[in-house]
């Protein structure tokens, strides 16, 4: 049962109060002073207060002051009294009054005054628990990472966010560059506005047009009616376009003239829109090869590429690999209704050690499969279907050592053999995975270009094409 209170010094206001709210199913308490108003307020919890500014001990604005100061937030005050005047209206609802009445008035008036209170109660506890919501999934989205790497994005979206200029985020596929698009949204003047994503590789070519910019009805078989698109949709707000290396070329074109004046048709439409949009893009592709292949705009780069994030692999941040398994475990543990606390060394070793190449979102996968696979406290190795990449790895080292010991016996040179064996190995690995961009190796490598160039003569590795 909910509390209401009166506070009145008239006895037949607190009588007609209770009757008739006492009827309505509320509990009512009534009290004729200040003072023992605020003894009940301090005692009790109550949605509504029906106050009257004079009493006879203390002036019921000011009581309407101690409620708010009190932090009774949740109490909405209507101040009653038989002097209406303009300038007790107005300190009522300065002072926070949620409404003024003026004496006499009848119940009539009073019930439906009670029930604008619950429906606005209502709507606000669906506010709260909405926010809570959001609150739960935006920090199921946070970002994890504590090496230079990723302190050096979040320093990038630190500065990128206060903009409205275009970013391009690169990365590979679960390097999280939603989440990033994200939160560069959540950290700008925009966030109170759409954030709308769309995957630019999920949807057929033929239909992408029409998702971004919308269509008129009848402008296509099928366009039974008149449709807002993407754009229209994140006006005010932010538009993520992820993997905008698959937008077909002439559709580049289009959007390329979006950028620029913030205006296009809806197609089959004759009346121009204009947005308001961030644009942020995404690729996990090599885009100045697309750009070489003609299968990317030169000019619509330029546009995207106003400031760009480039997001490491999992495998190039390995010192995150067991705060972003803990984080996973903490996170997942309560939403699968598990018992598991901990990752043994055992099984962070071989964390640690896989090539993910999948990255963060397969160490999600990994994590949620060894909760349910693990039936006790901890997470073992055998729990973890990574156990055979690893031996690979061992045999790969075990192999070339020995290999090779049976080339060299007797030389009394197996040290410099080795590590030479060893390191070629990995710079042409390396050189493979960059399609044999130069810069790029040495940067992973964390060497000097000019060192990386040198040892690639040294040990005579025959390029596939150029080294850019």
């Amino acid at each position: 049962m909910k509390n209401i209170l009166v506070i009145d010094d008239e006895e037949s206001i607190r009588w007609v109060f209770k009757k008739g709210l006492e009827k309505k199913g509320y509990c009512v308490h009534t009290s004729e002073t200040g003072r023992d108003a605020v003894s009940l307020l301090l005692k009790n919890e109550y949605f509504l207060v029906f106050l009257d500014i004079f009493l006879p001990d203390e002036n019921g604005l000011q009581i309407l002051d101690n409620i708010k100061k009190q932090g009774k937030d949740t109490a909405m005050v209507i101040v009653m009294t038989a002097q209406g005047t303009m300038k007790n209206a107005i300190d009522a609802i300065q002072k926070g009054a949620y409404d003024y009445i003026t004496k006499p008035f009848d119940m009539e008036e009073i019930y439906l005054l009670v029930e604008k209170v619950e429906n606005i109660k209502k709507l606000e506890s669906r506010v709260h628990t909405l926010e809570e919501k959001l609150k739960t999934k935006f920090d199921n989205e946070e970002i994890i990472g504590k090496g230079q790497k990723m302190q050096a994005v979040f320093k990038t979206i630190g500065k990128a966010a206060s903009s409205d200029l275009t970013v391009l985020i690169r990365g590979e596929s679960g390097t999280g560059k939603e989440l990033v698009a994200r939160a560069l949204h959540r950290a700008s003047m925009r966030s109170n506005k759409p954030f709308i994503a769309v995957n630019c590789a999920a949807i057929p070519k033929e239909l992408l047009e029409s998702e971004l910019f919308g269509y008129e009805k009848g402008s296509f078989t099928g366009a039974s009616e008149t449709r807002e698109g993407k754009f229209e949709l994140a006006d005010g707000g932010t538009i993520f376009l992820d993997e905008i290396c698959d937008m077909d070329i002439s559709l580049q074109a289009k959007l390329l003239r979006v950028i620029q004046g913030m205006e296009f048709y809806r197609i089959g439409g004759k009346v121009q829109i204009k947005v308001d949009v961030r644009i942020i893009a995404a690729t996990n592709q090599d885009i100045e090869t697309a750009i070489h292949e003609k299968r990317f705009r030169e000019d619509l780069y330029h546009r995207l590429n106003v400031i760009t994030i480039p997001l490491p692999s999992l495998r190039d941040r390995r010192d995150d690999i067991p705060v972003l398994a803990e984080y996973f475990l903490k996170r997942f543990r309560n939403e699968l209704g598990a018992q598991v606390k901990y990752i043994t060394e055992d099984a962070m070793q071989i964390l640690k050690g896989y090539e993910w190449k999948g990255n963060v979102r397969e160490l999600e996968n990994v994590i949620k499969r060894a909760i349910v696979m693990s039936g006790g406290d901890s997470i073992l190795p055998e729990h973890i279907p990574l156990a055979g990449y690893i031996k690979k790895d061992k045999d790969f080292i075990h192999d070339v050592i020995w290999s090779r010991v049976q080339d060299i016996a007797g030389k009394g040179n197996l040290y410099n053999e080795i590590i030479g064996e060893i390191e070629k190995e990995l710079l042409l690995s390396v050189l493979k995975k960059t399609e044999w961009n130069q810069l790029r190796a040495a940067e992973i490598l964390g060497i000097n270009r000019n060192t990386l160039s040198r040892k690639v003569k040294e040990y005579g590795i025959i390029v596939e094409r150029k080294i850019s």
